[in-house]
Order: C-alpha cells, then sequence, then structure tokens
C-alpha cells in the first residue's frame, strides 16, 4: 500500500501513515455527461465540478458518486466510454479531494435495471443483464467483468479513498421483500467472501467499503433472537457476521429520519459490530431535509447545525467518516427535500471544520 492512499489501522483509517478521518457529500450524478452516457440525474458542468471540488471542499474530504457501468459505456456506441468517470475523478485530483465511487447500486436504476436479489449475490453478479424497462440498455458486460475493468483502470489512482461494490445492498426480492433473513445473510457474505476477495486481489490499493445501510435497516443485516433491545441479548448478528468477510475492510452505515439525534440507536450498534470485527465504519450517506425559506422546513442554518450536532457525536462515537447527501448545482424545487445541498451552502465551511 503506497502512503498516499487510505488504509486501515484496526477501526480506524489513516493516509500517510497518519490518522484519516473525513467529511464530504454525495454527488451521485456527477459522472453523467449528455452526449457520453445515459446519464443518471442532471449533468454537472466543468464549473460545477470546480466549484465542488475547489470551492466548497478542501484537500482531503471526500465525495461519494455513482460509476455504474451504464455511466461508463457510451449510450449511442454501446462501447466503453470512461469520459464521465474520468471527468469526476480527475476533478477531484486537481484538488487534493478523495472519492468513493460505487459500482454498481441495489435496485439497477441507471444502470442494468435488475434488481439485486438472493440468487444476484451467490452468483448472478457473473451474468450480463441489459433490461430496457427503466433505462437505456448501456450494460454489455457483467458485474464481475465490469468490476475487473474499472479495478484495472483506476487502481494505481490516489484521489480515489475507497471503492463501494453495491450501495446498499440488500437481498431481497423485488420492492425490498425479505424472504429469509439468514439466506440473505448468507448471500451477502458470500459476494463479499467471492466478490470483495477478488476486487482486493486485482486492486491491492484500495480499501473496500462495503455500502451497508447498517444494522435494521435491510434484509441480511439484522440482529436475529434478540429478547431486549441489548444487542448482547441476539443470538444472531448478521451484520457483524457480514462484515466479518475478509472482502470487506470497511463497514457502512445510512443515517435518515434521526435529524436531532446524533447517534441514531442502530448506528451505535452498527459501531459496536463493526468493532467487534475490527473494523472502521463511516455514514456513507446522512441526509436532513431541508429548504430555502419556506415554511415548514428546516432552515439550511438549522440543518447545517444538526449535521454539525450529528457528526460530532458520531465521531466522538467511533465513526470514520461523513457524506452529506446530497450536491447538486442549483436548487432542485420547492418542497423539503435531501438533494439541495448547491454552492454556497452552510453546511460547507462547517465540514471543512472537521480534520
Amino acid at each position: 500500500m503506497q502512503t498516499n492512499f487510505v488504509s486501515r489501522t484496526g477501526t480506524s483509517l489513516t493516509l500517510g501513515g497518519q490518522p484519516y478521518r473525513f467529511t464530504g457529500v454525495n454527488a451521485y450524478e456527477a459522472a453523467t455527461d449528455w452526449g457520453v452516457n445515459a446519464g443518471c440525474g442532471q449533468m454537472l458542468s466543468d464549473q460545477d465540478l470546480t466549484n465542488l471540488f475547489g470551492s466548497n471542499l478542501r484537500s482531503g474530504q471526500v465525495v461519494r458518486f455513482w460509476a455504474f457501468q451504464a455511466l461508463a459505456t457510451n449510450y449511442a456506441t454501446k462501447q466503453r466510454d470512461w469520459t464521465g468517470i474520468d471527468r469526476v475523478i480527475n476533478a477531484a485530483a486537481l484538488h487534493g479531494v478523495k472519492v468513493i465511487p460505487a459500482l454498481s447500486a441495489q435496485t439497477g436504476d441507471c444502470d442494468d435495471n435488475h434488481w439485486k436479489d438472493v440468487s444476484w449475490y451467490t452468483g448472478g453478479y457473473m451474468n450480463v443483464y441489459n433490461d430496457l424497462s427503466r433505462w437505456p440498455a448501456s450494460t454489455p458486460e457483467s458485474f464481475w467483468q465490469y468490476m475487473h475493468e474499472f479495478l484495472s483502470r483506476y487502481d494505481f489512482n490516489p484521489a480515489i479513498a475507497m471503492i463501494e461494490l453495491v450501495s446498499e445492498p440488500n437481498p431481497t426480492d423485488p420492492g425490498f421483500v425479505c424472504i429469509n433473513e439468514s439466506q440473505a445473510a448468507t448471500a451477502l457474505r458470500s459476494f463479499f467472501d467471492i466478490v470483495g476477495a477478488e476486487a482486493k486481489k486485482v486492486d491491492p490499493n484500495h480499501l473496500i467499503e462495503s455500502g451497508q445501510q447498517g444494522v435494521g435497516q435491510a434484509c441480511g443485516q439484522q440482529d436475529q433472537g434478540c429478547t431486549s433491545w441489548s444487542w448482547t441479548s441476539c443470538t444472531a448478528h448478521d451484520y457483524e457476521y457480514v462484515d466479518q468477510s475478509s472482502g470487506v475492510d470497511v463497514t457502512s452505515y445510512h443515517d435518515y429520519g434521526a435529524d436531532t439525534t446524533p447517534v441514531p440507536y442502530y448506528l451505535g450498534e452498527t459501531i459496536r459490530q463493526a468493532t467487534a470485527d475490527d473494523k472502521p465504519v463511516i455514514v456513507g450517506e446522512m441526509g436532513i431535509k431541508a429548504q430555502v425559506s419556506l415554511s415548514g422546513c428546516m432552515t439550511l442554518i438549522d440543518r447545517a447545525s444538526n449535521i454539525n450536532a450529528k457528526i460530532s457525536g458520531q465521531f466522538a462515537g467511533g465513526v470514520s467518516g461523513v457524506a452529506i447527501w446530497d450536491f447538486v448545482s442549483s436548487n432542485p424545487g420547492t418542497d423539503c427535500v435531501f438533494e439541495d445541498i448547491v454552492p454556497g451552502d452552510p453546511v460547507f465551511p462547517m465540514l471543512q471544520q472537521y480534520g
């Protein structure tokens, strides 16, 4: 591992041999490049990327974004085209910011349109899915093959903090129907044992981050047989079991719906189980709804204050990084929404306070 890559020591992250703890934002749509790929969300202009990486963030902070196969494929020629993803990673590198690319997502949206059920996590990732139901056909290869291409292309790129194989992995039937918790946990563990291990073999420089929503929020990651709210009363801790895999370096939690609670109960349990696995945990998504001057919505200043309290509490509780949901180039509407972290939002100077 080179010194300019993020590494880990037990439950802590390091960078250049020094302790590393990050803040940042999500910009899931950043690799959208109209005229090249099919896109996912609004396109950020070159100036938008400069505003994000160069003006609103500082060196060492992190942006998490979608780097799906459909965003690495030319929608007209159906050939591999890295223009959109390269643009994001190069902009980050120019300003010393790091990125967390997610190579796929549970629902298949903006990618191959294929829902990831138990069978996908136990071998279906080797198959090609190119369904036209919700998205243009832009995934001519299997996830397994695309993962190899991505990792081989970027394995020596220090702008990447860590790599997420699937955002919010959740081995369920369509609609998040959990058929069997134990089978889902076994399937997810198998996925990380095989696919995570293969990813680390192809790219030994980058950490593999699990992308999970955390204890209590997804099938295959629940506590089972509990006789009380105490996690020690449970007969099975599936989140802990999944993340014992050698194919997972960093575990994950997504924090929504607890706006004024710095460390929600299930995050606390997630931290405890990640600690039992001797692995760091990051909050890959944190979202609080707000809007500018709209009655009934939290103000942007109050949101920044609540996020500040949450980050402070979560860092004190053992979290190694937090990324807020979600940066956009301009305010998207008039509702209370998560997706309105715009340039100049008061959350940015607050995030920069943290090391």
